[in-house]
């Protein structure tokens, strides 16, 4: 096997949650072998204890069974490790390990297909049309075969985390101890147990069940139940359920990291939403733009002009949880258009206006010594015409007329 690392994915001993870390590893005699430098780390206390481990290839997923590897293969697996990372790193990392753990699958593995990069979907909107008959149902099986992974994913991407503190920021701004608040695409529940912290309750939507079946462990397991909801609904059918959740309105909604570029029917969105949120209420969405400049600038740099501007075809297809799924990205003017009859734009961010985007991260990592004024100029320009518009997201802060 030619992979460095594998992801490991266990089910947490207390809150069942997906645990998910990545390691080195070698492959002898039909079993995966990984070192621990902590016999108690909770992944390995959570392989053992368990029947639901998983391993993920590029683009395979196995089920396993887990124990402890006897001293011969131990010694059979550093030497295979010596092999394939070189003794240095062996010396330096496995020369004393804690645990080998052995991780055996269960019977031939599941394809999926690799996580890529946003920009590294292969298959075109016609195929994606072809092999989907129901559009919401091909968004939702993308996420839900994302969710595993998915905090994992975004903990791990110096842009994400930058981008969804930068959110949760402007939020905050507007938010009231007192508030019920209203979440549009919440995920795997990161923003909406955060933001829990500083409002009296959260109705925290999304189109992916497993997403919700995510947080609903998160709400179970840290005892939110009072103050987290998660429902299972997609945007444009937002105001249907919430209004029978509520028993009335909310003051404030959000949705970020571009859940709504998911969802075709905007028009019918905003008027489900306009009817959830009382006069002068606020909604603050962050969404893709059709054009990044610091995309464009950071291809140019390395002379890959072709990629330039990745976006001007619309929809743009975009790889989620290995699967390839289609996405509608707009120029902020186009977006706004949708609310311009029922809300007022307030307040528009680049998000960000000049890091990168996301799927650049180690890129921007690599040189961040040299490239974090950047980020100072994020916080005193971001917000500013032109930056505002030209960066990987926009972020709007509308208000209901």
């Amino acid at each position: 096997m030619l992979w460095n690392t594998i992801k490991l994915i266990t089910e947490g001993r207390a809150t069942r949650l997906p645990h998910v870390v990545e390691i080195r590893f070698s492959f002898l005699n039909g079993s995966f072998f990984v070192f621990a430098g902590d016999a108690n780390s909770d992944w390995v206390l959570n392989a053992l204890n368990n029947t639901s481990a998983k391993v993920r290839t590029q683009d395979l997923l196995y089920s396993v069974v887990a124990r402890v590897a006897t001293q011969d293969e131990e010694a059979g697996a550093l030497e295979a490790f010596a092999s394939k990372y070189g003794g240095r790193v062996v010396r330096d990392w496995y020369s004393n390990p804690a645990a080998c753990i052995c991780l055996t699958p269960e019977g031939p593995p599941t394809h999926r297909g690799a996580v890529k990069g946003e920009g590294g979907a292969t298959t075109t909107y016609q195929e994606w049309v072809a092999q989907n008959q129901d559009y919401y149902q091909g968004i939702a099986a993308a996420f839900d075969s994302a969710s595993e992974e998915y905090d994992f994913t975004i903990r791990h991407n110096y842009i994400n985390t930058w981008i969804r503190k930068r959110s949760i920021r402007e939020l905050l701004k507007l938010a009231k101890p007192e508030d019920t608040l209203l979440e549009v695409g919440c995920g795997t529940g990161a923003e909406a147990i955060e933001v829990s912290r500083y409002v009296s309750r959260i109705i925290a939507t999304d189109i992916s069940d497993k997403m919700i079946e995510i947080l609903n462990k998160k709400v179970e397991a840290r005892g939110l139940s009072e103050r987290i909801v998660p429902l299972h609904v997609r945007a444009a059918n937002i105001s249907k359920v919430v209004e029978g959740t509520i028993g009335g309105k909310v003051r404030l909604a959000y949705s970020f990291n571009g859940a709504l570029n998911s969802e075709p029917e905007l028009d019918h969105f905003v008027n489900g939403l306009s009817s959830i949120l009382v006069p002068g209420g606020y909604f603050i969405c962050s969404i893709r733009n059709s054009f990044c400049l610091s995309e464009a600038l950071s291809h140019a740099v390395v002379l890959q002009f072709e990629k330039m501007a990745p976006r001007k075809k619309q929809p743009i297809m975009v790889s989620v949880g290995g699967m390839d799924i289609p996405a509608f990205y707009y120029p902020p003017a186009a977006f706004s258009s949708f609310f311009s009859t029922k809300f007022e734009l307030k307040k528009l961010v680049g998000l960000p206006a000049f890091l990168p985007p996301a799927y650049l991260s180690d890129y921007y990592i690599k040189f961040k010594n040299v490239a974090s004024m950047l980020e100072k100029f994020e916080w005193a320009l971001g917000g500013h015409f032109p930056f505002n518009r030209v960066g990987d997201q926009s972020l709007f802060v509308f208000q209901k007329r």
